[in-house]
């Protein structure tokens, strides 16, 4: 009697869809307050300000109503149409990144897959960055669309060293560096081995410009990679700002890792590691050793610790952590101006 105009609804939804639908209307007005605050910032000729807001909002947003995936362990059909597509997807080489390297692919049997978030751990010079581009060119070699997000060199300079390691020998990576190369041969080369290929995208800051992980989420949407390489991650700021190192570095790791996840791609994130004795950095790192903070250690799926004495030109791995089998230790005979990885065994060297 007292709440005559109202009318209850007979057949009430499953409480998911209400909370779906609550969801929405919640992202729906943010967002709206959001953008009008950005828009009187931007009137107000606080351009930079409203650009900072914007993505530090957003960024909270985008946390505050990430979906929320589920199952039923007990739901048989769920598990069988899980399996005979992952099936399917193997059967066109759409799954799981394989290295070429028996040391990583042994420890990984299912390669590197989708929603995983790798670490290569290394001191300074020892050739994680030429590691993690032989990676993104095997990952190109089988089909997938790899992208580069360098911090540390030019978008030039990364592709001199994919140009070496794609040729095998064929170039040199100090004559490329220097412009020493015929151009015809560069053109003939090309049209035999790259034309037609997936796309290879190399995106740096070396203009200067914040490279953080909401401008990677847009480039993750403009060019949809299958592989992601983040070169490297001391260098990246993280979307919520703070003056404390070891505070940034977790928040880094925790949004690379959920971008890892929600766009359903394998990020392999270059950190590097704080030596015990400054004059000894051949060992091989362990996690406590990680720069800043040990958060990006426990937030990968699997994290390969790389070590290379003075001079050498043997890579000692050794997979510190990995959720998706054993741990193990590998090496790998590199010629960096070559562009040649081998693996060897211990009882090889």
């Amino acid at each position: 009697d007292k709440f005559r105009d109202f009318e209850p609804v007979k057949e009430v939804g499953a409480t998911k869809y209400h909370l779906e639908e609550l969801q929405s209307e919640y992202l729906n007005d943010s967002l709206k307050d959001i953008l009008r605050t950005a828009a009187s910032e931007v009137q107000g000729g606080q351009s930079v300000d409203a650009l900072n807001n914007l993505i530090t909002k957003t960024s909270e947003l985008k946390k505050n109503t990430s979906a929320i995936r589920d199952i039923d362990v007990t739901d048989l059909d769920s598990a069988l149409a899980f399996f005979e597509n992952l099936k399917k997807q193997q059967e066109l080489g759409h799954v799981g990144i394989k290295t070429g390297l028996p040391g990583f692919d042994n420890y990984l049997p299912s390669g590197i897959m989708p929603g995983q978030l790798g670490v290569f751990l290394a001191y300074p010079g020892i050739g994680k960055s030429w590691l993690a581009l032989y990676f993104a060119v095997q990952a190109w070699k089988q089909g997938k669309s790899p992208m580069i997000i360098s911090l540390e060199m030019s978008e030039t300079e990364v592709r001199n060293r994919v140009f070496t390691i794609m040729g095998e020998g064929r170039w040199s990576h100090r004559k490329l560096s220097n412009g020493e190369v015929e151009l015809d041969m560069l053109k003939d080369w090309h049209s035999k081995n790259l034309q037609g290929k997936p796309e290879f995208h190399i995106i740096s800051n070396d203009s200067g410009g914040e490279i953080n992980p909401s401008v990677l989420r847009g480039k993750i949407d403009q060019y949809k990679p299958d592989f992601v390489i983040v070169d490297y991650l001391q260098l990246m700021s993280p979307n919520q700002k703070s003056d404390n190192e070891t505070v940034r570095m977790k928040n880094l790791s925790r949004e690379l890792k959920l971008m890892a996840i929600s766009e359903e791609v394998p990020i392999i994130a270059i950190s590097s590691a704080t030596p015990d004795d400054v004059n000894d950095l051949s060992t091989v790192p362990t996690l406590g050793q990680t720069a800043w903070s040990r958060q990006i250690a426990y937030d990968a799926d699997w994290v390969l610790a790389l070590g290379r004495a003075t001079n050498s030109d043997i890579l000692e791995c050794v997979l510190r952590k990995n959720r998706n089998g054993f741990m193990g230790e590998f090496l790998v005979q590199v010629d960096f101006d070559k562009g040649y990885y081998r693996y060897k065994d211990y009882e090889e060297n």
